[in-house]
């Protein structure tokens, strides 16, 4: 059963511009062709949880996974049960199938609401990034698209809830926590990052267990 739960608050600091993409259903003129998600009540981007869980179980699964031929295509899936169950129910001792980590959205802080508004507008708090494609044998640009971005400097809060259930190892579980956390600063948040993307630094503080 449940033995304990323990918070991580973490800071998630833009080194470069984020882009995760959103939805929208019109095209402003002078707008992005590919938007950012956005609280649709403050229009204030932030970073689903979900995000952040995809993004540490695939990090987690490069270095501890193997490949599968179990389906019809091969892929990459974690196989130690320890590591796993951070992300998805595993079966304990008493066959309670439960995910250990719940992942929050995280959102901006204060001091960065201020900061981008401050610059960029009341109301305003991301950036529009031109691309173009290049023809190699021209030397030319065509097909130019406008992407948004969260711009760099900006700070997100987040928070990981660890649940702690008989026969595990808690000391191991925040270790693998903390490690997917240190892989994110040498890889990217979001998407094109192999375009420079998404780089981001962590900064958390050791986990604090909740008394409940």
């Amino acid at each position: 059963m449940l033995e304990s739960v323990y918070r991580l608050d973490f800071e998630i600091e833009l080194l470069t511009g984020l882009h995760i993409g959103g939805s929208t259903d019109t095209f402003d003129i002078g707008g992005a062709d590919s938007t950012v998600i956005k609280n649709p009540l403050t229009h204030e981007p932030y970073i689903p949880g979900s995000s952040i869980k995809g993004k540490l179980r695939s990090l987690l699964t490069q270095k501890y996974g193997k490949v599968s031929f179990e389906k019809k295509e091969p892929e990459m899936v974690l196989e130690k049960d320890e590591i796993r169950c951070l992300f998805e129910p595993v079966s304990t001792s008493d066959d309670l199938q439960v995910s250990r980590c719940i992942f929050r959205d995280a959102y901006l802080t204060d001091e960065s609401k201020e900061e981008l508004q401050k610059h960029l507008g009341l109301g305003t708090f991301t950036e529009i990034k031109a691309e173009n494609r290049i023809y190699l044998l021209k030397g030319t640009a065509a097909n130019p698209r406008f992407i948004e971005r969260v711009p760099r400097g900006a700070k997100f809060n987040g928070e990981i809830i660890l649940q702690i259930y008989e026969g595990d190892n808690t000391e191991q579980l925040k270790k693998v926590v903390n490690e997917a956390l240190k892989m994110l600063e040498l890889n990217y948040l979001g998407g094109s990052g192999t375009r420079g993307y998404g780089r981001v630094e962590i900064h958390s503080q050791d986990f604090q267990k909740v008394e409940f």
